[in-house]
């Protein structure tokens, strides 16, 4: 059977819309308020980011023996690799993907759930545009879509967006939703910088955790004022926005090139002014990122910025640590 726009709807996770148009069925990340804050920018590369699929993954109890899926792969970064990924009672079955070279190629996937009834996992891409073409299981099969424990936004820039997990489950921003068991939409992009007007623009709902990671593009590409001002507004909007949520402000990790002198001043400037902005905001906790990676260009893909799988891990493990310790 061909799933309906409904069962899926009722079965996505990390997604603040489910729509269904050129006959495709298209798992949104952003508010369709949050999308035009980004068509409003000139430059529609960075527009296309917010169709990228970091974080959406279809969760689902089923006694099919068999599921096949047939999705629609376009740019959604300036990384051209992606993978899906599988798993099927926490064992992932395999991962299928390629390279992007023209926009909208077809990739079709196939797997053997094996008998009986299964908790099925699908991760899509982080760094591609992936509509779902369509999503078949046996004919007659049952669908029971699978609970999370709580809801989770994550904001941030190119890290938080995934670059550079070789497949999109080693992602710290995947690890730590798994870990919470939380229905996490990934709202972040590569290149942002603190947005006030994004965090306007977000989900009227109610949220158990919000999580930023902005701050090293701010520190490399804005003016020390523009930084400071949109900081400030970022947090205060999510801060009455999501009254009831905790709100972790993670300053910087570590980047190979923080020696330098930016219009900001010393990388160390863009972590001290992030715990100033927030520091008489009741429900948001800085979580200091300078040591949860390494200091090391090995942990790192580019060698200076992005982490890598290695570095990822350490991400995670160490962001793990320092949410607990204050939940």
């Amino acid at each position: 059977m061909n799933l309906t726009l409904e069962q899926i709807k009722s079965i996505a996770k990390g997604v603040s819309r489910v729509e269904e148009r050129d006959g495709a069925i298209h798992l949104l990340r952003f508010t369709a308020e949050q999308e035009a804050v980004y068509a409003a920018r000139d430059d529609k590369g960075f527009w296309k980011k917010s169709y990228a699929t970091a974080g959406v993954r279809l969760e689902f109890i089923t006694n099919s023996r068999t599921l096949s899926m047939e999705t629609k792969v376009s740019a959604g970064s300036s990384r051209r690799f992606f993978s899906y990924e599988v798993f099927c009672n926490g064992v992932k079955l395999g991962s299928h993907g390629g390279e992007v070279l023209t926009d909208d190629v077809v990739v079709g996937t196939y797997n053997d759930l094996g008998e009986g009834e299964k908790r099925v996992k699908i991760v899509f891409p982080w760094s591609v545009a992936s509509p779902l073409l369509r999503l078949t299981l046996d004919d007659g099969a049952t669908l029971v879509p699978v609970e999370k424990s709580c809801r989770m936004l994550m904001y941030g820039d190119s890290i938080t967006h995934g670059y550079d997990a070789k497949n999109p489950s080693g992602s710290y921003a995947s690890l730590l939703a798994d870990a919470l068991d939380a229905d996490a939409i990934n709202k972040a992009i590569g290149g942002e910088c603190f947005r006030p007007a994004l965090a306007e623009a977000g989900d009227r709902e109610e949220f158990d955790y919000v999580t930023v990671a902005y701050g090293t593009n701010d520190w490399s590409k804005k003016e020390k004022e523009v930084f400071e001002a949109n900081c400030s507004d970022f947090y205060k909007t999510l801060s009455r926005l999501y009254p009831t949520a905790r709100i972790f402000a993670i300053t910087p990790i570590w980047r190979a090139d923080n020696d330098r002198q930016t219009k900001v001043g010393e990388f160390s400037y863009a972590a001290e002014y992030i715990e100033r902005a927030v520091k008489d905001l009741p429900n948001v906790t800085v979580l200091r990122g300078i040591d949860f990676v390494p200091k090391d260009p090995a942990y790192f893909s580019d060698k200076y910025l992005h982490p890598n799988d290695e570095g990822f891990a350490h991400y995670f493990k160490n962001l793990y640590k320092a949410i607990k310790a204050h939940l």
